[in-house]
């Protein structure tokens, strides 16, 4: 007996479907950890003589100040919802418990070769800090954070 393209399609459309709302399922399911968080901050700074830029992202906006031989600039603008999630997502793949023991993979910074950056995370009330490393040079692990933090 063969099956009908009336029943094919209908079986098919059906697959269809339940493979799109498992995709869609795991993908909100990505950032739900961090997206629960009430209070959720990202600070990431660069400092060398002279000079700094520093980060500041809530959900709600991103502040960026520029301090180049005494001229400090700020920049402000609300984050927008994909670059949230982006950042919660690049975040996610990160052990905030371990973020202070990831090795830099240079020191640059120590001569005055580049400027010296940290990475903060602020979950409820609790703040994860890396080590000092190479602006523009970050640990892979934490290089789609920085590049999110940067772009936004």
């Amino acid at each position: 007996m063969r099956p009908n393209n009336k029943h094919m399609k209908k079986t098919l459309s059906i697959l269809i479907l339940t493979v799109a709302v498992a995709i869609g399922c795991s993908s909100a399911k990505s950032t739900s950890k961090l997206s629960k968080a009430k209070d959720l901050s990202f600070e990431y700074s660069a400092t060398t003589r002279g000079s700094s830029v520093n980060y500041v992202v809530t959900r709600d906006s991103i502040i960026q100040k520029e301090n180049s031989r005494g001229e400090i600039t700020t920049y402000k603008k609300p984050v927008d919802e994909n670059d949230w999630n982006d950042l919660l997502t690049a975040t996610e793949k990160v052990d905030l418990e371990k973020l202070s023991t990831i090795e830099p993979p240079s020191k640059k910074h120590q001569f005055d070769g580049a400027m010296g950056a940290t990475l903060k995370i602020t979950v409820n009330g609790k703040t994860y800090q890396t080590q000092t490393f190479d602006h523009g040079n970050p640990p892979e692990a934490i290089k789609a954070i920085i590049d999110n933090i940067t772009v936004i």
